[in-house]
């Protein structure tokens, strides 16, 4: 299935996003009407609609209908091509993506720089003009009625629009990045750019992948295609993954040592009495992340770990600490899966980037998605009998792939072929 999917108004526009993305080393084709057969080695799909000119609810239609047959969990981004002279049915176009895109919210950026169309504090200027005076206000089938880019794109979604202007988006990466999670977090559907120069383009494609919100692209194509390389090349950085594992079972053992022989695993050994002890517990944790830090500069595969999985090494005597510390086995347990859990999430928010987590025992999947401040985890696919494969909802880490195992699930395979799955989606 194709990384990039775009629904464009009129061919035209879809064949002049295709050449844009070619230039940026992608395989792109405009796709008029048949979803039978989508090239299957494309990494760009246009489908056109040709619903410049009719009516607005044909138009969301068509524009829905499309979008449902070409979405796919393997896309990276999904864009609306729009005029760049915003003529046309845009607010039900929009309306027909953020229907099927249920939690995304959209990010439109109506600069096109190159071509002489720039945004100022929401009015759009085409080479120097007004918008209004220039050949789009005088088309006989579409003409605009508005220099202000916010009311020619907010019909059909009215208060759920948001304008930044050229002041805030000069701020920078970081600051945009928090305005979109804010606006999201506010209900928001759509936030419009303002942007003179392709260095604002770069911006706020930069704070979009910062921010790690699902959206979609909302331009005529140069904002498209700056957003794809960035994503891109995140995705290149984003390779690492950590694995969390606490059971003391012998196939996990067994799963452990021949998952260290197939990758380049670096170990990080948790003493588990720490965590039940609790005594300067926030100094141990505190060494722990240096360095599990200092690792990852080192492996794309990090492992943290309370399992005795070398020779000579003893599971603790549960019994023992029980009645030493007057606590029971089972908030033992408790206590070093809520260990694992925070140290995990301490490591999840270090400069690193991450294709994903790996867990073995539901309890520590429990409390690493409790830590995270996760709603739950989207379920995709069964990676292996009993073995789920998904994404976090919400939290600190939404949409950071998971892979949960049970402790006595598999053969000694199970955990590497669960690897293999992370840094290869």
């Amino acid at each position: 299935m194709a990384k990039v999917v775009m629904v464009a108004d009129d061919l035209t526009g879809a064949n002049a996003n295709c050449s844009l993305m070619k230039k940026i080393g992608l395989t792109a084709c405009s796709l008029l009407n048949s979803f039978n057969e989508i090239p299957s080695d494309m990494d760009v799909v246009a489908y056109t609609t040709n619903s410049r000119a009719i009516e607005p609810e044909e138009a969301y239609k068509r524009v829905r209908e499309g979008l449902k047959k070409l979405k796919d969990d393997e896309v990276i981004l999904y864009s609306k091509r729009i005029d760049s002279t915003l003529r046309g049915n845009l607010g039900s176009e929009l309306r027909a993506f953020l229907d099927e895109l249920e939690d995304y919210i959209g990010i439109c950026v109506p600069a096109y720089p190159d071509s002489g169309r720039i945004v100022v504090n929401g009015t759009m200027i085409v080479n120097g003009s007004l918008l209004m005076n220039t050949d789009a206000g005088k088309d006989s089938k579409t003409p605009v009625f508005s220099n202000d880019a916010e009311t020619l794109l907010s019909k059909n979604l009215e208060n759920q629009v948001k304008s930044i202007y050229l002041e805030d988006v000069e701020k920078g990466v970081d600051y945009i990045a928090e305005l979109i999670k804010s606006e999201k977090k506010k209900g928001t559907k759509l936030i419009i750019f303002d942007g003179v120069s392709n260095r604002h383009l770069e911006e706020i494609s930069k704070a979009v992948v910062v921010s790690k919100e699902k959206s979609f692209a909302v331009d005529a194509g140069p904002f498209t295609k700056v957003l794809t390389q960035k994503i891109l090349e995140n995705e290149g950085k984003d390779n690492k993954v950590l694995m969390v594992v606490g059971s003391v079972t012998d196939i996990t053992i067994k799963q452990i040592n021949e998952t260290i022989f197939d990758h380049n695993v670096k170990v990080v050994e948790v003493d588990p009495l720490k965590f039940v002890e609790e005594t300067d517990l926030e100094t141990y944790m505190t060494e722990l992340v240096r360095e599990s830090d200092t690792q990852l500069f080192e492996t794309e595969v990090l492992m943290i770990t309370t399992t005795p999985y070398r020779d000579g090494q003893s599971r603790l005597d549960l019994k023992e600490i029980s009645k030493r510390l007057n606590i029971s086995i089972d908030d033992i347990s408790i206590k070093i899966s809520n260990g694992l859990a925070k140290l995990a999430s301490k490591i999840l928010k270090l400069e690193h980037n991450f294709s994903g987590v790996f867990c073995t025992g539901g309890d520590i999947t429990v409390a690493l998605s409790e830590e995270s401040g996760a709603i739950g985890i989207e379920i995709r696919e069964e990676v292996l009998p009993l073995v789920a494969y998904g994404r976090i909802m919400g939290g600190y880490f939404p949409q950071l792939r998971i892979i949960s195992k049970g402790g006595m699930v598999g053969d000694k395979f199970a955990m590497s072929k669960c690897i293999n799955k992370l840094k290869n989606i």
